[in-house]
């Protein structure tokens, strides 16, 4: 296959977790407003954490409310084998079935299929905090395993296709990546799902990563800014569902944005054991953007990796300035806003998610590619001023900065650098214009969860989905809760002739009343747990029976935490 031939894949579904996030539609309110997720490490959080480390007050981080707990019930998991699986493996799991439900695909359906999973992971915490207390059970065998992260997923699901981790440190979202999308371009197998998740339970890389100087030891510290001191942790993780795009338009799949090419390298020598340099990065920015057939001045927004190291931030600003200019050294104007390249960093509002951080930047430029808009470096007045761009058609995101559709697709960047030299970068396009067509009904909307506060919770979350940048039609949303979920066993539903009478049966189920009785005998035969034949509500070539995204199932979550089990609990 020659590089220009290089085939696009769709990313059809993606989930996200963050410090008060748990939908992609959370973490784009949380960048519009800028806000910063940081609060100091509670005591004992960090298992191990030596308290002789000098700092001047608490570590920060951007930290997850609860860690300890699982809707172990949901996937079948008995509770003991649950308080003994890294808490990495339980959020793969819920991140999986989400980014599976958000596009539109019912996660049965494809059971048995060679669908490929493949999951960046960089520390086991919950082991070693495990191997700290002395303890063990049988059930750590596997609960303890990094590959577990990935085989646990093609486990629940039934899946066939390939199965493993890849670590390369804080680049290993990417790195896995770009393995799926290779794969995908070779057509060996149909889908590929990609997830990172990271949890920190434990104190031991914390206690280097300090003494070491790559942690910032203000907790303050903000990407490209003046008093940047190195990088501050964060919790959280992302998941993206792919296909290639040719296949993914053919079957109805909803594509949030379309992945043109990865490329992912290792610096060599080049910026020492644990740092990168700017050749290195600049060989990968062309490479990447010439295997697409593009250039790197055709991006017009770069998330960066932009940990906020003193060193690290400069280096890769002044590559991306370097890999714009051509040969000649003439530079064409960049295809961003003002002619402009502009850098973001999501480490502003979360921390570095060090293997998800890639990811999520990921997830991140997807929504900048919806909402049309580059949101402001949270936290930043200002760029460091010795930053070497000066004169360079590189520009920090101080400010919020409009970006909608125009006549050219639009393009940008994601860059994820590892602590032991391998980098990765995803050049990311926007989603085809998707069709639109008439709002028409009536239409019966089914909504299930496992109880009547999940039906409330999705019937919320439908509502945010409306308000937002692309909202589905209402035959799309119809049509992907009907074939697109598991049923659950709380059902309700709600008939509608057109938006506004589902936004105001959606917002009866939120309060958590009924929606308005209906006659409708397919609705009634839903809401006494019948199976129902969706298909026969429509023509065989309606066009307006497509999918779309939607937030996924709520999660009853309980805490399974190894050494907090009760007595007895062992037989369960």
């Amino acid at each position: 296959m020659k590089n220009n031939d290089l085939v696009p894949i769709a990313i059809i579904g993606m989930s996200c977790r963050a410090a008060g996030v748990e939908t992609p539609a959370a973490l784009w309110d949380m960048l519009e407003k800028g806000e910063r997720r940081f609060t100091p490490v509670p005591e004992g959080r960090w298992h191990g954490l030596d308290p002789g480390i000098d700092l001047p007050s608490p570590p920060a981080a951007s930290l997850l409310d609860r860690i300890d707990t699982f809707d172990a019930r949901f996937f079948g998991i008995a509770p003991r084998m649950a308080a003994w699986m890294d808490p990495q493996h339980r959020m793969m799991l819920e991140l999986a079935w989400h980014a599976v439900e958000n596009a539109g695909v019912d996660p049965d359906s494809l059971n048995g299929e060679p669908v490929a999973v493949f999951v960046g992971s960089f520390m086991s915490d919950y082991r070693e905090r495990i191997n700290a207390h002395g303890l063990a059970d049988s059930a750590a065998f596997p609960g303890g395993m990094t590959a577990f992260s990935a085989n646990r997923v093609s486990y629940q699901f039934g899946w066939t296709g390939p199965s493993m981790v890849i670590d390369s440190a804080c680049s290993s979202s990417l790195s896995a990546l770009g393995l799926a999308v290779q794969g995908l371009q070779h057509d060996e197998y149909p889908m590929a799902l990609v997830g990172t998740p990271s949890v920190i339970s434990n104190g031991f890389y914390a206690n280097t990563a300090y003494r070491g100087g790559a942690l910032s030891p203000s907790g303050d510290s903000v990407p490209f800014g003046p008093h940047r001191d190195g990088y501050v942790r964060g919790e959280g993780g992302a998941c993206v569902l792919l296909k290639r795009l040719d296949r993914a338009l053919a079957d109805g799949d909803p594509v949030h944005a379309v992945i043109r090419a990865v490329g992912t390298a290792h610096n060599g020598r080049g910026g020492g054991l644990t740092g990168t340099d700017i050749d290195s990065q600049v060989r990968l920015l062309r490479r990447t953007a010439a295997a697409a057939g593009r250039s790197v001045g055709d991006i017009g927004f770069l998330e960066a990796h932009g940990s906020g190291t003193p060193s690290g931030d400069a280096v890769e600003v002044a590559a991306l300035a370097e890999a714009i200019t051509g040969p000649d050294g003439s530079a064409a104007t960049p295809a961003g806003p003002r002619g402009k390249v502009w850098v973001g960093s999501i480490k502003a509002n979360i921390g570095h998610l060090e293997a998800a951080a890639g990811l999520m930047g990921l997830i991140k430029t997807v929504l900048v590619l919806q909402h049309g808009r580059i949101p402001r470096i949270a936290g930043l007045p200002e760029a460091d001023p010795d930053l070497p761009i000066g004169g360079t058609h590189v520009e920090i995101a101080v400010d919020d900065v409009p970006w909608p559709r125009g006549d050219v697709p639009r393009l940008a960047g994601v860059n994820s650098f590892g602590l032991g030299g391998g980098i990765s970068h995803v050049l990311l396009e926007e989603a085809p214009v998707a069709r639109e067509f008439q709002q028409r009904g009536p239409h019966v909307v089914p909504l299930s969860g496992q109880d009547g506060q999940g039906v409330a919770e999705l019937a919320d979350r439908l509502l945010a989905e409306l308000d937002g940048a692309e909202p589905p039609s209402l035959s799309a949303l119809a049509w992907t809760l009907q074939s697109g979920r598991r049923a659950q066993a709380e059902r309700a539903v709600v008939v509608a002739e057109n938006l506004t009478q589902l936004r105001n049966g959606l917002h009866e189920l939120a309060a958590g009343r009924t929606a308005a009785d209906t006659e409708d005998p397919v609705a009634q035969a839903w809401l006494r747990g019948e199976h129902v034949d969706w298909e026969t509500l429509w023509e065989p070539d309606d066009a307006s029976r497509v999918r779309a995204h939607l937030p996924g199932s709520s999660f009853r979550r309980r805490s399974h935490w190894f050494d907090r089990m009760p007595p007895g609990s062992a037989a369960e």
